[in-house]
């Protein structure tokens, strides 16, 4: 598990000090909010770019 990449400063927790990236040792506990997620996108074909429905065109009228 590690901190994630675009955390800005440091996490002290129990004499332990971890930047962006660093590994969390075992038996150190941490927040989900802190841990970087696990990217899927090579199993997924996923860009991780969400797809947006284009709108319909409508005729318009100068009547």
């Amino acid at each position: 598990m590690r901190i994630r990449s675009d955390l800005v400063g440091v996490v002290h927790i129990g004499g332990v000090v971890l930047a962006a990236g660093d590994t969390v040792p075992d038996g150190v506990t941490v927040g989900d909010h802190l841990v970087a997620e696990k990217v899927k996108e090579a199993d997924s074909g996923s860009t991780g770019r969400t797809r947006r429905r284009g709108s319909t065109s409508r005729a318009t009228s100068d009547d």
